[in-house]
């Protein structure tokens, strides 16, 4: 039974499921989302626990399965109760790969749509009329923008391989995300209200080189952050919290240069991964997070019995799922291959979950933007290679 205890109620055809599921990844919210519907016999419920879900029910079924049909209820009802969950743990997929598997099933017609047909899509990810993916943010907090800057369509806003360290949150309009190449410019991603522009890299460097060049697309009105402010934060980070952190975005910098490599055809598949050994994860891994004390590892998608390398880690990257973050490759979405000299030290995964809690609002939401950049970027690349036939 739900206690009376809610605090959030609506409708899914106003507020997405993907949309929720993101608003209480952000909050790191606790406790049940009902849905009710006039066309199911029934309610549904799905449990999360510090905004991930962890469980799924209706009539008597749990798991994966139902959380995925949820995605087909358009027009439900919802209300989210906050209170203490106890259910055993049987959704094993992080928050990001929920939403965008979901979408991508509702699309193919591979979930059943009750209801309503013409739902808003999720801000979790839209995808324009080409394909290529569309990023929104968190809602903006205002107390860290200290001026705007307007751009005008076509105008480049930062340059792949120049330096900069300015940061920017998009207050209105859409940026491309590109990455250059011998063969040509690649559209990786658009970005837009709410999204970031600049990286966690230009606070740990004095001199960022910026990754890939973004774009104006149509008129585009920025928030400049306060820089200052957030990097007196952030040089008050533990190591480790520095390092997950710095450690994500170099997965998102490899991801996504591989990713561009795959849109023109220019990606190596693997048929077995030589000398690397396969790295054996324990049942218990969502409580425990590895830093890399020497040797490295790469971590691979296998598709079609190949496989393909996502990022390579080395000393001080990390490895495992990190709940409250809503991203990782391992150990549910991907596998790890280590060498030789491989070893590792664990990381207490309770001392970095409250000192992530005490973060500003504003650097919350640029860690949260950076994770659904990495799972929205590797789900792109997934896509193109379940089409792709390499060497």
């Amino acid at each position: 039974m739900m206690s009376s205890n809610i605090v959030l109620k609506g409708s899914l055809s106003y507020l997405s499921l993907g949309e929720l599921l993101q608003l209480f990844g952000g909050s790191g919210s606790t406790g049940i989302l009902k849905l009710t519907s006039m066309h199911t016999e029934g309610p549904g419920f799905i449990y999360l626990i510090d905004g991930n879900p962890v469980d799924a029910e209706y009539q008597n079924q749990k798991g994966q399965d139902v959380l995925n049909s949820f995605f087909g209820w358009m027009d439900a009802q919802f209300e989210f109760s906050d209170e203490k969950i106890l259910h055993r743990k049987t959704i094993q997929k992080n928050r990001m790969e929920i939403i965008l598997d979901g979408l991508r099933m509702l699309d193919d017609g591979l979930i059943k749509k009750i209801g309503q047909t013409t739902p808003k899509k999720s801000k979790a990810e839209i995808k324009d009329e080409s394909g290529i993916p569309i990023i929104k943010g968190p809602l903006v907090d205002y107390l860290y923008i200290v001026d705007e800057d307007g751009f005008s369509d076509g105008q480049e806003i930062v340059v792949q391989e120049k330096f900069g360290n300015w940061l920017w949150v998009i207050l209105e309009g859409t940026v491309e995300v590109v990455r250059l190449l011998p063969e040509g410019q690649v559209v990786i991603s658009k970005l837009a209200e709410g999204a970031f522009i600049g990286s966690i890299s230009s606070l740990k460097e004095k001199s960022n080189v910026r990754s890939a060049t973004v774009t104006a697309v149509g008129d585009v009105q920025l928030g400049v952050l306060d820089y200052h402010r957030i990097l007196e934060e952030f040089s008050k980070l533990s190591e480790n919290l520095n390092n997950v952190l710095y450690s994500i975005e170099q997965r998102l910098i490899q991801v996504t240069a591989i990713c561009a490599n795959s849109l023109v055809k220019k990606i190596k598949i693997h048929k077995n991964m030589g000398e690397l050994k396969e790295l054996n994860f324990s049942e218990k891994t969502d409580d425990r997070i590895l830093k890399i004390i020497s040797g490295e590892a790469v971590v691979v998608k296998q598709i079609n019995n190949r496989f393909v390398q996502l990022c390579l880690l080395k000393t001080d990257d990390v490895l495992g799922n990190i709940p409250f973050l809503g991203t990782s490759h391992e150990p549910h979405s991907a596998t790890v291959f280590v060498s030789d000299n491989f070893q590792t030290e664990e990381i207490n995964l309770i001392d970095l979950k409250e000192e992530y809690d005490e973060l500003s609002t504003t650097l919350k939401n640029m860690i949260l933007h950076t994770s659904t950049c990495l799972s929205v970027t590797t789900g792109r690349l997934i896509d193109v290679l379940k089409n792709f036939k390499g060497k």
